[in-house]
């Protein structure tokens, strides 16, 4: 928690959470995704932005004595890139003041976000170090996306992430695996293949549907309208992504969300990943639901 900002668990995205986290929002702009419950209870919220620069030089004197200072940072919390520029270059020029070692800033973005901006606006907080965008992409099936009310289409998606390609802007990608559910499980993991094969992130994140208690998906499991598929599932949507996949980058699978925590490099190391995978796939169904149980009640205790 950051004292003062937030009153629970922040958002973060994997491949910065060692990062200095930055307090801007709270939670998302958009907040209509059925699966998703970050915006439950409260109301997206822009920080006062003297209160976050002041956190900032606060930051600068807590670390005046330590042997280590930050480089690294990240915009809080579910996408911070909605805000308008003249706010994100204040807060991007007082982390570079105070923080002069500076190497990127990172933050949490929808597609939408991104095409909204202008090539130049882009660049703007490009040049002043926010390089390091994380997208919740989820799926590049349109089915998918138009179920749980992304509220972006697949080439809305895809072109967003071109504009970064071509401006040269680092990103990475956030994909969900059982999002499809039964009805819709390969069409959801062979179209999201087939959209990443189309981009440049530097690392894909690869989660696994949640049932958040708060989430409207709850009341389509109930009425039996989504059915979620089974672990077992899960890991064989996973693999038949993996062996789909032809783009060189990090593949992280490590998200607590998952059945198995795999990562490396593909394609180098695909068919390792896919190893372990199978691995998994030998146990039987009251093992894996066993395994699954117990890592949940080890988290839920710490």
């Amino acid at each position: 928690m950051i004292d003062g900002f937030y009153d629970r668990y922040m958002y973060t995205p994997m491949p910065e959470m060692h990062n200095e986290m930055i307090p801007v929002t709270v939670g998302c702009s958009y907040g209509k995704c059925i699966y998703c419950d970050l915006n439950v209870g409260k109301k997206f919220k822009v920080f006062d932005i003297e209160d976050v620069k002041k956190y900032i030089r606060d930051r600068k004197d807590f670390y005046e004595d330590k042997r280590f200072t930050p480089k690294k940072f990240t915009l809080l919390e579910g996408n911070a890139l909605c805000l308008k520029n003249d706010y994100l270059t204040e807060i991007l020029k007082e982390i570079k003041k105070n923080f002069p070692n500076m190497k990127y800033v990172s933050c949490f973005s929808r597609s939408d976000d991104i095409l909204r901006k202008t090539d130049n606006e882009l660049l703007e907080l490009k040049n002043l170090g926010l390089d390091r965008i994380c997208v919740g992409i989820e799926s590049g099936s349109d089915w998918v996306l138009s179920y749980h009310k992304k509220g972006v289409t697949s080439q809305e998606q895809l072109t967003a992430l071109h504009r970064l390609d071509n401006l040269g802007i680092k990103y990475s990608v956030y994909i969900m695996l059982g999002l499809g559910g039964e009805a819709h499980s390969r069409e959801h993991v062979m179209k999201t293949a087939e959209f990443l094969n189309k981009v440049n992130p530097f690392e894909i994140v690869v989660v696994n549907l949640v049932l958040f208690k708060n989430a409207k998906l709850i009341e389509n499991v109930r009425n039996q309208d989504f059915k979620r598929v089974s672990i077992r599932q899960q890991i064989i949507e996973e693999i038949m992504l993996v062996q789909n996949l032809n783009k060189r980058c990090i593949y992280n699978g490590t998200h607590k969300t998952k059945a198995v925590a795999v990562t490396s490099v593909i394609p180098d190391k695909k068919y390792e990943i896919i190893a372990v995978l199978k691995q998994r796939l030998e146990d039987d169904d009251k093992e894996m639901n066993k395994k699954e149980r117990k890592k949940w009640d080890r988290w839920d205790e710490g």
